[in-house]
């Protein structure tokens, strides 16, 4: 099986939106990785040449967790691109379970997935430019791709790959239909769009950045050659035992929070 999430977005290199005095500080879009024409060809999957793999991150004040992404009455949780959506054939998962080790093979590295911290099994992600400070071993790739160094996607991965060791949540994956799972499940470039109003993912317990002083929390990766939005509605966790915050995207009623962008 594989992913999903929400909320609308304009995409840069890395775009920050600010919330004021509420746990969340901002809602980060990375651009992990752009695919060219060797990455193509070795692909176990149909993955288009130009292809960008975007992570979603949350940004929460120290202390607070993430706690769910979802889609309820009046809060569409929305993944739309303009193509398709990329999707792994070998070692791709709803979550990204996979090892370190499969990481290296062929293109896992850019499997489109859903997810409460991890990017790839007992490995946190985090953001590139961070990954220096944080210190961890860089994944090499068996295959000889993901070397590209376009400046649009920032540092190469041969540099610093985002990865970064730990005791990562485990998520649970909540609503979904088969067919609002199909578009990232399986095969590669079958679907375009996933819209739910009945469905979530989510960590029992919360989630946390690894690096706590900033507190990042990497919740998605998508990977398509069109024009990727999203509308994302979720629920974090305070330093005051249980009371959260929930944030949305339009509709805003009662306690919740309102965010644009």
């Amino acid at each position: 099986m594989k992913k999903l999430v929400s909320f609308f977005i304009a995409i840069f290199l890395i775009s920050q939106l600010g919330y004021g005095q509420n746990g969340l500080e901002g809602i980060i879009v990375e651009k992990y990785y752009i695919s060219n024409a060797a990455d193509a060809a070795g692909s176990s999957g149909v993955l288009p040449s130009g292809s960008t793999t975007y992570r979603i991150f949350i940004d929460l004040l120290p202390g607070y967790t993430f706690q769910a992404a979802y889609g309820v009455a009046n809060h569409e949780l929305r993944f739309q691109t303009t193509t398709s959506f990329f999707n792994k054939e070998d070692y791709g998962a709803t979550t990204p379970t996979f090892s370190k080790t499969n990481a290296r093979n062929n293109t896992v590295m850019l499997d489109s997935w859903l997810s409460g911290g991890a990017s790839c099994g007992s490995n946190y992600g985090i953001l590139k430019t961070e990954d220096g400070v944080a210190g961890g071993t860089n994944v090499i790739n068996a295959n000889g791709i993901l070397a590209n160094n376009d400046p649009i996607a920032g540092i190469p991965l041969t540099t610093q790959d985002g990865i970064y060791a730990g005791t990562t949540p485990s998520v649970t994956v909540l609503g979904f239909t088969p067919s609002e799972l199909n578009v990232i499940d399986a095969t590669s470039n079958v679907g375009n769009l996933i819209s739910t109003y009945n469905a979530s993912w989510a960590v029992l317990g919360g989630s946390t950045g690894p690096i706590p002083s900033v507190n990042k929390i990497l919740i998605a990766q998508f990977t398509t050659n069109g024009t990727f939005s999203f509308k994302l509605n979720i629920q974090i966790g305070t330093p005051t035992p249980g009371v959260s915050q929930n944030f949305v995207a339009e509709n805003a009623t009662g306690s919740e929070i309102l965010f644009l962008i």
